[in-house]
């Protein structure tokens, strides 16, 4: 880029009259474009200090690589000549030699389209783009340079983009320089780039290059080094392998400081005590801004939830007269005044009603600020499993301490349509059809249609669930079903309905408690006529017969997320009472216990506990049919991966049958790698036995394995788990495949 102004009067200050304007250079720009752009006019009275503006004003246009402006000014007006080279006009773009990259994605990439014009920035820009896309290639000696084409007839030219991509280098050392406390091995590891081996790639990204070298920092400043930083990196080939870098890293680690006094100030509203409660800091331990921060976030939230919005934590090192080495920290308190929330205004809901969201905040118009009561709010909003994203911000209120809190949603794909199919052993292949709406109209309802079908068992279920009836937080919901279930020994038909009224329970966070009756039909046929069978007796009852129960439940449900939670814990009790006062001819009454932890461990890793517990007893002086009793293995609440569906059982006289009490224990090892897809290694341990008597936690039935999950819009959740069962008569391995049902 070129600019040249030439004034015939070398010391001209006055205003002169513009007696002529003309312009050299130009195709495509018009003359009064560029005229009116400088600010000149026949006529007009020019000032000759307003002149370098006017061409910086033409230069941004983007239409020119140099502008001349020539003045003559000899016969007591100014006659401007103003002469242009214009930036070529694209026709089409040519990749020559590309390599490694795609042609047609590198042309996307780099968004020069025909009939646009293209500066040396954009050209610049794409060669820096080109080279980088070899570098994450690593290609990163690569060479591009380009040339035009002559002009076709419309003045229109080819840009050409001539690459020579290299070789593929990768990184064969890493040294360090100027450290001494650690050596290059330590900070090596804190490095996700690594050295060039049997098993690591070595692949040089130079953004992930980059983010290295402030994790070495950062390894120095949570280990007792604050002043440490990297001065440097140099880059050569090997000289033995010149396929390989050696990589430099020059590091100023600065002096050894450890923690000594923590002192405050600035603060009323929370006394010394409680806030030095709150440290971190350890006397004498080595000094680590990890802990200092948190430390830092953990004031900040104390204020914050005691609506101080703009509280200001500012902490201070200061050097200990006692020894060189000990740092003391003091955190200077600047309080400010309370915050209250002036208006909730949510934004990024295209389907999702208003009042859906706000029904889930704890944050409400005219409270007091307080930061607990924003992560319950996103909690809750995200719990809903209507949206991608929450993200919470904030608009100061001119005059006024108060805030206006701005809740950004981002909405996902709620409604299912899903073809799905499940795998065992026993049951082989069986499928289901789903049609579903988990935000019916916007409105958060629950509508769903089933079908399941195998060679054992075949399910319609049409369901609905209203969750906040009338905008207050209770629920109602109800379904019919039909389902036919094919055993060796008999098989089972049922058709019936129910109904569901639930809502939290005020006293107890996160708890909530439902009731549920249910009156279906049931009937039994094609029994065994083997007198030796424990089914054999359901030959003494007289089928069809009518099913009436209820079921309480109460439960606690703190996890972060509906699918794939990382944290919190999910804990569940129900019982079960069928016939008696309630009517119909079947009567038993069932236990059931459901607890699930998750524990976040290091960065994506989660550990996840579940226990589950069941007993059945006869009710109303009836005895529990033989097909309620437990039989577990497979996947579901019943399941115990590593064996095949119902395959678990008691034994009672005469042969293996389901039982009356039942555990199961499982374990398992999750890593995110993003919020939709997850691996696992899991255990699972299980059994049922004929009483609580009789439970032997050595014949527990063990089964280990691992897992692949994923969250599909409309399908819901698919996943393979393979686990190998290593009790039982044939212990083996058994495949678990599901879809639209959550693990």
């Amino acid at each position: 880029m070129k600019t040249i102004i030439v004034l015939a009067l070398a010391g001209l200050a006055s205003a002169i009259p513009v007696s002529s304007v003309s312009v050299q250079g130009n195709t495509y720009v018009s003359d009064s474009l560029i005229i009116r752009t400088l600010g000149l006019s026949e006529g007009v009275s020019f000032q000759p200090s307003v002149l370098p503006q006017g061409v910086r004003e033409l230069f941004s246009l983007g239409y020119f690589t140099d502008i001349e402006v020539l003045v003559d000014s000899a016969g007591g007006t100014a006659d401007f000549t103003v002469m242009v080279s214009e930036n070529p006009i694209l026709s089409a773009l040519e990749i020559q030699n590309p390599g490694c990259l795609d042609e047609s994605d590198l042309v996307d990439t780099l968004a020069l389209f025909p009939g646009q014009t293209v500066s040396l920035n954009d050209i610049d820009r794409s060669l820096d783009l080109i080279k980088s896309l070899y570098a994450n290639d690593n290609r990163h000696l690569a060479e591009v340079d380009y040339s035009w084409g002559e002009p076709d007839s419309d003045g229109r030219r080819i840009l050409v983009f001539n690459c020579t991509e290299g070789p593929d280098m990768r990184v064969g050392e890493i040294a360090f320089s100027g450290n001494t406390a650690f050596s290059d091995r330590d900070l090596r590891g804190e490095m996700k780039t690594k050295q060039d081996s049997f098993w690591r790639s070595g692949k040089l990204k130079p953004a992930e290059f980059q983010e290295d070298l402030d994790r070495v920092s950062e390894f120095y400043h949570n280990h007792g080094y604050p002043d440490a930083t990297v001065t440097g990196t140099d880059r050569y080939l090997l000289a033995d392998n010149e396929n390989h870098f050696h990589i430099d890293i020059s590091v100023y680690e600065g002096s050894y400081k450890v923690f000594g006094d923590v002192s405050v100030s600035g603060n009323t509203e929370l006394s010394d005590s409680v806030l030095l409660s709150f440290s971190e800091l350890e006397y004498g331990h080595p000094y680590s801004m990890e802990d200092l921060d948190k430390t830092l976030e953990t004031i900040y939230s104390a204020y914050q939830d005691r609506g101080y919005f703009y509280a200001g934590v500012s902490p201070m090192m200061e050097q200990s007269v006692d020894a060189d080495s000990v740092v003391n920290i003091h955190f200077s308190i600047q309080e400010g005044e309370r915050a209250h929330i002036r208006e909730v205004e949510i934004i990024g809901n295209t389907r999702t009603f208003d009042n859906v969201i706000r029904r889930q905040l704890t944050v409400v118009p005219g409270d007091l600020f307080r930061r607990s009561d924003l992560m319950r709010s996103l909690r809750n909003v995200y719990y809903l499993n209507y949206f991608n994203d929450v993200v919470p911000d904030f608009r100061a209120i001119d005059g006024s301490s108060d805030v206006d809190m701005i809740l950004s949603v981002d909405e996902k794909t709620t409604g299912k349509f899903g073809i799905g199919a499940n795998y065992s052993a026993n049951d082989g292949f069986s499928g289901y059809l789903e049609v579903a709406e988990t935000n019916l109209f916007g409105r958060g309802q629950n509508l769903g249609a089933t079908y399941e079908f195998s060679k054992t068992v075949q399910n319609i279920k049409l369901s609905f669930t209203e969750p906040w009836f009338r905008d207050t937080p209770l629920t109602l919901g109800g379904e019919l079903y039909h389902t036919t279930s094919n055993y060796s020994e008999y098989d089972r038909r049922r058709t019936g309905g129910s109904v569901i009224v639930g809502r939290p329970l005020p006293w107890v966070d996160f708890t909530s408690a439902s009731i549920r009756y249910t009156l279906e039909k049931v009937d039994v046929f094609d029994i065994t006529s083997d007198p030796e069978n424990y089914y054999y007796s359901l030959n003494d009852t007289d089928w069809p017969r009518w099913d009436s129960s209820v079921r309480l439940s109460f439960s606690r449900d703190s996890q972060d997320r509906r699918v794939f939670p990382g944290e919190g814990s999910k804990n569940t009790v129900s019982l079960d009472l069928t016939g008696g006062f309630l009517g119909g001819d079947i009567g038993f009454q069932k236990y059931l216990f459901d607890s699930t932890w998750h524990v976040p461990l290091w960065w994506k890793f989660f550990f996840t506990l579940r226990g589950r517990m069941g007993t059945i007893a006869g009710f109303g002086g009836e005895t529990p049919p033989a097909y309620e009793l437990f039989q577990l293995g497979g996947t579901g609440f019943y399941g115990v991966r590593g064996y095949g569906s119902r395959e678990i059982n008691a034994v009672d006289g005469y042969e293996t049958v389901g039982g009356r009490t039942m555990l199961i224990l499982s374990a398992e090892y999750r890593f995110r790698i993003i919020d939709q897809l997850q691996l696992a290694l899991f255990t699972d341990a299980g059994n049922t036995w004929e009483s609580w008597s009789d439970m032997d936690l050595s014949s527990l039935n063990r089964g280990a394995g691992a897992g692949i999950r994923i969250e599909i819009p409309m399908l819901g959740v698919m996943g393979l788990d393979y686990a190998y069962g290593f009790d039982g008569p044939d212990p083996g391995w058994e495949p678990h495949f599901q879809m639209g049902t959550t693990f």
